[in-house]
């Protein structure tokens, strides 16, 4: 009965997070703060401190929704155990507005990103997440992608 109990709990955790990635695609600020813990919610995206969600939502989307106004996060796989769920997830996007300083061409870009969530009271009270930046920054020309015959040489 318990682990019946516990996957049920899971699987509402799930859809938490679920119309969390939902909401953010759509930029509904509204729908993710009612998911979101609105005392103790922090975001650890690598590279940079750990956020608030209440304090620092705006700065922290503001620059990826006027780069990449069309930006989709399609969830590959998802794991939930205890009060944790991981994704991995796939995102896509039209570079239309300047990023890190970086011109818009118009080019579509796509990359991977993964996401551990802790859930408190059928809200996100904690998320850890890590993305591609790098596959992302020489999609945009920031950074010369490798090619192999950078890495090879011939003698």
């Amino acid at each position: 009965m318990a682990s019946s109990s516990s996957s049920t709990q899971e699987e509402q955790n799930k859809q938490v997070v679920r119309q969390f990635f939902e909401a953010l695609d759509r930029q509904d600020t509204e729908r993710m703060d009612q998911l979101v813990s609105s005392t103790n919610y922090s975001l650890h995206f690598s590279g940079m401190p750990p956020m608030d969600w209440n304090g620092n939502k705006k700065e922290f989307l503001a620059p990826f929704t006027k780069a990449f106004p069309d930006l989709r996060r399609n969830i590959v796989d998802m794991v939930a155990e205890g009060d944790k769920v991981a994704i991995n997830v796939n995102v896509t996007a039209s570079y239309k507005g300047e990023f890190q300083g970086i011109p818009a061409t118009g080019k579509q870009v796509s990359f991977t990103a993964m996401d551990i969530l802790t859930i408190s009271d059928g809200k996100i009270a904690e998320e850890w997440a890590t993305a591609d930046m790098m596959g992302l920054m020489q999609q945009i020309g920031a950074i010369p992608a490798r090619s192999a015959s950078n890495s090879s040489s011939t003698a």
